[in-house]
């Protein structure tokens, strides 16, 4: 969208109260206007605004965007999902990995030069192309500096495409995966969500929805470049650049779409339920685990501060 187009949404975003926002893509260090939609983007989310990019350029054509973001506590987030010939594959690039830890080391090492209260972490996703590899892409994330959170490969949304080559089907590789990962202190993610892969992988989805039992801790909207607004699947609830998101979220369509959510196979989306599973612990031990994972998250910030 253009930065018009932009401001007619903030606005109405910030009039309804939005907490956090990701200015993703595509691309956006590709946006003409990528400074000053961060900038403004400061006072509509005032919890936290995060530039979601791939890094992969040349540093000194992304380098005013990136000490904009470090010296405004504007958070950085990129994936890594595989080293060497196996993330040229997965990105379809060449030089993947060493183009994007390249990037991470010298952001890192900006950091430290401003003493940015920035948090700069790389998501992992897993699929059948690189459970062997996750153990040494946790690592070099964190020899870099970044932090680390796991997601899962699922064609569950209308927006994934379905690809039978990255689902994982070795049983003992992932059960050997999930095992590294769980209680590991190198990753953001809660153990319950990693505890929860394996079912997912047996098509044993969980009897929850985050929007429709988490309206008000786990509602996440997605809104494309020509304002519709989105929820995890289905088809649009409105436009922003064409009513209020009041009207929106008040409107039958929002309403029959949460109703259509109750049937829905389930999924496993880090993006949604880890902010459910956060809110709604099952037992004592997830209590006990999810405020050690905070005291985690808060303790890796300072560090970077």
């Amino acid at each position: 969208m253009d930065y018009a187009e932009y401001r007619v949404i903030a606005r109405k975003l910030q009039k309804y109260g939005s907490l956090v926002g990701m200015i993703s893509g595509g691309e956006p260090l590709l946006h003409p206007d990528i400074i000053d939609i961060l900038d403004h983007a400061r006072d509509v989310f005032p919890l936290s605004v995060s530039l979601v990019s791939g890094l992969y350029f040349d540093y000194d054509k992304i380098e005013e965007v990136i000490d904009f973001c470090l010296k405004n506590a504007i958070n950085i987030q990129t994936s890594l999902d595989g080293l060497g010939e196996n993330g040229d594959y997965l990105r379809g690039v060449k030089d993947h990995a060493d183009i994007v830890l390249s990037n991470m080391r010298k952001i890192s090492t900006r950091k430290k030069e401003l003493g940015s209260s920035s948090f700069t972490y790389a998501n992992c996703v897993l699929s059948a192309k690189n459970l062997h590899q996750v153990p040494d892409i946790i690592g070099v994330c964190k020899d870099a500096g970044w932090e680390v959170t796991i997601g899962l490969y699922h064609s569950l949304l209308d927006t994934t495409k379905e690809d039978d080559e990255m689902k994982i089907t070795d049983a003992e590789a992932l059960k050997k995966t999930i095992n590294f990962l769980t209680n590991n202190p190198a990753i953001l993610n809660l153990n319950s969500f990693i505890e929860g892969i394996p079912r997912i992988i047996d098509n044993n989805f969980p009897d929850f929805c985050p929007f429709v039992d988490g309206k008000r801790t786990a509602t996440r909207l997605t809104i494309m470049h020509n304002g519709e607004v989105h929820l995890c699947k289905g088809n649009a609830i409105g436009n922003l650049l064409e009513q209020d998101l009041d009207e929106i979220m008040n409107s039958k369509k929002y309403e029959n779409l949460l109703v259509e959510y109750t049937s829905c196979d389930g999924c496993w989306s880090s993006c949604y339920t880890q902010k459910y599973l956060l809110f709604h612990p099952q037992n004592f031990k997830q209590v006990f685990e999810h405020g050690k994972k905070l005291l985690n998250l808060k303790g890796a910030a300072k560090e970077h501060l």
